[in-house]
Parts: structure tokens; sequence; C-alpha cells
């Protein structure tokens, strides 16, 4: 394939990347489909790398709204990668796929498949000469990123990441909680579904990260921007079912860490506790910024149940307020 072949491939998958945000787009889907459909053809292949990069640089069309049989195709494609290079020689120290977060690959991505093509052409990247970026294990190991990607916690030796759901969730709650939400947001249902999750959870570390972050909206529940039982009602009813499962919850801790006192960072904080993926992206960002209490100590079932106590109780008090005594509550489960 010639340069000008893959720069016009590069393009185009380009434009699938920047313009991401599209609703079931037939021409991206067959842009898409046409480099899966190509990986698929032969995914231990000389062209292998071209094809998974390509389809790592539109992952983030891929996690939109593409048409039905865009992600399985894409993730039949990407596993068939992994499973023809992952054990491949390799004499390298370090791979690319390894060292940097997704977003900042997507960033260089284009740039770096084209040169990869044209030996001939400067190779500007410092971190990694071209045959680390062309070696199979390399592009296995972005081969699972994109797997992960669609469907999280389904590949193994990648860098942990946040799943694209839960890095959404918390950027649009944080900019409801500073007073900006983003065009289009619900703000009752965006918060509600904080609640509504929890009372869904049932793992207990993923319960006890979606009560962090229910106590981090709650502030904003109670405050005098909000007037709605809807929202104090679905927080309530998640801290509840969180409740019913801690009425026994004891710990040997001799104190417990306070949450941020910043809205968004509690938030942040909790909504990254609140999946495995999340916990191990925490702890290294605690690990290398020295920011943030210990998970262990954020996880524990007894912090756990008197967050969930005191912030139910903010709740119910501020619907009583509002909309009387008569207002449904729970038994009180202390």
């Amino acid at each position: 394939m010639s340069a000008v072949e893959i720069g016009d491939l590069v393009e185009a998958w380009g434009g699938v990347q920047d313009d991401y945000q599209s609703h079931r787009d037939a021409a991206k889907d067959r842009i898409v489909l046409e480099c899966a459909r190509a990986l698929a053809a032969d995914p231990g292949g000389e062209r292998a790398h071209q094809w998974t990069f390509g389809l790592v640089m539109m992952l983030p069309y891929v996690g939109w709204l593409p048409g039905d049989d865009v992600p399985g195709a894409v993730f039949d494609a990407v596993r068939a990668a992994d499973g023809a290079l992952r054990d491949r020689p390799c004499a390298h120290e370090a791979h690319p796929y390894a060292e940097d977060e997704l977003e900042d690959h997507l960033f260089w991505l284009g740039d770096l498949v084209a040169d990869l093509v044209d030996e001939s052409a400067e190779w500007d990247e410092d971190e990694h000469p071209r045959d680390a970026w062309l070696c199979p294990r390399n592009v296995a190991g972005f081969a699972r990123i994109a797997m992960d990607f669609i469907e999280p916690g389904s590949a193994t030796g990648i860098p942990p990441r946040l799943p694209e759901d839960t890095q959404r969730d918390i950027e649009s709650l944080a900019a409801v909680l500073h007073g900006c939400p983003r065009p289009g947001t619900d703000v009752d249902s965006e918060l509600s579904r904080v609640g509504d999750a929890l009372g869904r959870a049932t793992d207990p570390d993923d319960r006890a990260g979606l009560v962090i972050a229910a106590a981090a909206v709650s502030w904003y529940a109670v405050s005098d921007l909000m007037r709605s039982k809807p929202v104090l009602d679905a927080l309530a009813a998640g801290l509840e079912a969180a409740l019913s499962h801690l009425s026994d919850a004891r710990c040997a801790h001799e104190g417990h860490p306070g949450l941020p006192s910043s809205g968004s960072d509690a938030v942040w904080v909790g909504l990254h506790l609140s999946s495995p993926a999340g916990r191990r992206v925490y702890d290294i960002e605690r690990m290398s910024s020295g920011w943030g209490a210990p998970p262990e100590a954020l996880l524990c079932p007894a912090f756990t149940a008197a967050t969930a106590r005191e912030t139910l109780a903010r709740l119910r008090e501020r619907r009583e307020t509002l909309f009387g005594a008569g207002s449904p509550e729970a038994p009180d489960i202390s």
C-alpha cells in the first residue's frame, strides 16, 4: 500500500474520529466496517498494524452511536488480531500501547500511521522507535485496548482505563455541580441516575463508590438550586437499598477519612471507586499525585454505612421541609 493510499485512509479515519458524535452515520459506519473487515481477513498479516491503529483511531465513534453491527465487527476483528499477534517473538523492553492513555494515542496515531508506512519519512516520535510501534506485540496491545473500550473487562495486560460511560458521568455531573450543565442536560435525570445506579449495585465495593457519589450530589439536591422531589426520592431510595446490605457493618479502623469538600472532586472519587477498572485507575492516580484517601479506607463498610446514613438523613430532612411530613419514608435503618 502506497503512502498516498494510506494517507487517504488516515484522512478518512481521522474524519470519523474528529466528528464522532454522529448518530448512525452510514458513511462513517462503512469506513469503520471496511477497516474491521480488512483486519479480520488477515489479523496476523503485514498490514495488521494499519487496520488495528485505524480502528483505535475511530473508537470514539464506535463508542458513541454507530450502527448496531459496528461494535461487534470491530470487537471480533481486534480480538482476532490480539490472538494472532500477542505471542510473537519480541526483544523490546517497552511498547507504546502501555505508556500513555488512550486519549494521548488518539491525538498522535493519525500522523504515526502514515509515517510507519513511509520508511523514508522523518520519525518524530521521541519515546519509541518505529520498530517498537510495528512490533506485533505492540499491535496486539492496541487491539486489546480496543477490546476493553468496547467491552470493559474483556482484555488483560493493558493499562487500566476508566469506562467510557463513567468518564462521561463524571464530566456531566461536575458540570451540573458547578452550575453550568452541558447543553441538553436534564439535571433531574442526571442526579437521579446516581440513586438508580446505587439501587442496582450488587458488588459491595461498587456500592461503596456510589454511596460517595450520592453523598457528593446530595448537597446540590438539597440546596436552594433544587426543589425536585423525584431527585430526592431517587437518591434516598438508592441509599436505603445500600443500607439494607450494611446493617451489621463493622470495622477495626480508628478513624475514617473525610470526603473532598468539593462536590465535583467527591463525584470523581466516588465514580472511580464504583468499578474495578476505576479503582485501579484511582490507585494509580493516587500513587502518582499523592492526593486522595487510601481506597481501602473509602471502601470500608462501616464508613459506607455512616456516609449513607448521614446523606439519607439530609435528603429526608429536605424532602420533609419542601413537601411536608407526609412524604413517603422508608423505615429507619440505623
